[in-house]
C-alpha cells in the first residue's frame, strides 16, 4: 500500500502547531508483517513533528524486544499478526507497560469494540484510511482521545462458522482427514467445505487460501467463533 504524506497550511497548519507544541515528542512502534505498510507508515509519520521516533517491528517477539529497549509511547498492532500473537502481545504491553497506548490496526474484516477494550486497545484504525488522517488520529490518541471506527467494517468475503473452521485448520497444515477427525466431519463433507472456501476466497490451493486468508484478517484474532454466523 503506497502512503504519501499529507501537507497542512492556512488555519489547520496553524492549530497544527499549536497542537505539536502541547505534546511531548512520542516515540511509535509499527508491529506488522508486512514491510510494505511498516515502511509506508513510518515515512509518513517521520513528517509529523510530534513524533520523536518511529520504530518497526515484523512479529510480536520482535516488537516486545524493541518495546523494552526503546520504550515507545504509542504501540500500533496490526491484526494480520496470526496465531493470537497480536492479542498476546497486546496483553503483555498491558501488564508490562502500562504506560503505552495500544492502537488495533486492521485491513478487511473487523475489530469488535469489545474485544478490542479486552485488550487494553484505545483506538482501532483502518489501514485503508488516508495517510493524513491517520496520523492526525494516532495524535488525537497521543494526547489521550480514543478512536473507533463508527458501524461495523466486514470483510467483503463471507464465510460461515464452519468454512472459518475449515480455513483455520487447513491453514495450520492440517490434511482433510486430520481436519475431519479434528472437527468430527466425514471427510465428504470437509472436502466440500474447502471447495466452498477455495470458491469464495478465489484461490486454487492450500497455500493460495492461507495467503488470501491472512490478507483479509480471516486468520487473524478480529474473527472468531461466533462472529459470524453458520450460513446454514
Amino acid at each position: 500500500m503506497t502512503m504519501v504524506a499529507t501537507r497542512w497550511s492556512g488555519a489547520e497548519d496553524t492549530k497544527e502547531r499549536e497542537w505539536q507544541d502541547s505534546l511531548r515528542p512520542q516515540r511509535v512502534l509499527v508491529v506488522d508483517e508486512h514491510e510494505l505498510l511498516s515502511v509506508g507508515l513510518r515515512a509518513v509519520l517521520a513528517e509529523a513533528s510530534w513524533v520523536d521516533a518511529c520504530l518497526v517491528a515484523s512479529s510480536a517477539d520482535a516488537a516486545l524486544q524493541v518495546a523494552r529497549r526503546h520504550h515507545p509511547q504509542l504501540v500500533l498492532v496490526s491484526t494480520s499478526l496470526g496465531d493470537w500473537s497480536g492479542p498476546d502481545l497486546c496483553r503483555t504491553l498491558r501488564e508490562q507497560m502500562p504506560h503505552v497506548k495500544v492502537v488495533l490496526m486492521f485491513a478487511d474484516g473487523r475489530v469488535p469494540a469489545a474485544l478490542a477494550a479486552s485488550l487494553g486497545a484505545v483506538a482501532a484504525l483502518s489501514k485503508m484510511m488516508a495517510p493524513g488522517a491517520i496520523v492526525m488520529a494516532l495524535k488525537h490518541v497521543a494526547e489521550g482521545g480514543r478512536v473507533f471506527p463508527k458501524g461495523r467494517v466486514t470483510s467483503p468475503v463471507k464465510l460461515s462458522k464452519r468454512e472459518l473452521d475449515v480455513l483455520h485448520h487447513l491453514a495450520a497444515g492440517l490434511s482433510n482427514p486430520e481436519t475431519a477427525a479434528t472437527l468430527n466431519l466425514s471427510r465428504h463433507t470437509i472436502k466440500q467445505h474447502t471447495s466452498a472456501v477455495y470458491r469464495k476466497l478465489g484461490v486454487r490451493n492450500r497455500a493460495e487460501a492461507a495467503s488470501r486468508a491472512q490478507e483479509l484478517g480471516l486468520l487473524g484474532w478480529q474473527v472468531r467463533a461466533g462472529e459470524q454466523r453458520d450460513a446454514g
